[in-house]
């Protein structure tokens, strides 16, 4: 039988040299799962650090937002206490009162472009009227400047809003990253077990 096995070609390994070459094989495989598994769990552990830095900035930007709804309507009051104590008792209460609706309509929710347009167009308004009924030029500048304020966080509202939409996004690209990756992450670790697990066993048989 060894005889038709030799004029075949075929060559019986020693036993020493057989398990050799299955270390071999297992240390092959793993180097290659090792080597891929680390560049994954590299991305994985970098998603998972930028959802908790995301959670951070979300929550900075919700405290951040509140402030500035708040600051928008100080100005605006202070802008409209300005003119209720210099200009309002000198106007009719008709005037006085289409003033009041023009303030409460910029305080509402609107966008900063839109906002731009309904100040310009009230500040105008305001500047004949302070002409005609002689009241300090300073009123007029100490309102127009609340008012830019307002406006300024207005503005600043918008864009934290973007900002969180962005970050909304990206969480939901991370996300889906996350999961496609995972069982590929899960099924590497367990190839990683089972070829130590056979290293080790074979490397004792070398003994």
């Amino acid at each position: 039988m060894s005889g038709n096995i030799e004029e075949a070609g075929i060559r019986i390994l020693p036993e020493g040299e057989l398990i050799s070459g299955v270390v071999e094989k297992h240390s092959r495989f793993l180097e290659e799962y090792r080597k891929e598994f680390e560049e994954l769990d590299s991305r994985l552990n970098q998603f998972e650090e930028d959802e908790k830095n995301a959670k951070i900035s979300r929550a900075r930007m919700a405290e951040r937002k509140e402030v500035l709804k708040e600051k928008r309507q100080q100005y605006y009051h202070q802008a409209e206490g300005l003119l209720d104590k210099e200009l309002f008792p000198k106007l009719d209460t008709v005037t006085a009162d289409k003033i009041k609706e023009d303030i409460k309509k910029l305080k509402g929710h609107i966008e900063p472009e839109e906002e731009q347009k309904l100040k310009d167009s009230f500040m105008e308004h305001l500047q004949g009227l302070t002409l005609e009924k002689e009241v300090e030029e300073n009123i007029i500048l100490q309102t127009r400047a609340r008012m830019e304020d307002a406006r300024n966080s207005n503005l600043e509202l918008k864009e934290i809003t973007e900002s969180e939409k962005q970050l909304e996004e990206d969480e939901g690209n991370k996300n889906s990253e996350i999961t496609k990756n995972k069982p590929q992450h899960k099924w590497l670790s367990s190839k990683i077990k089972s070829h130590e697990d056979a290293l080790s066993y074979w490397e004792k048989q070398k003994v």
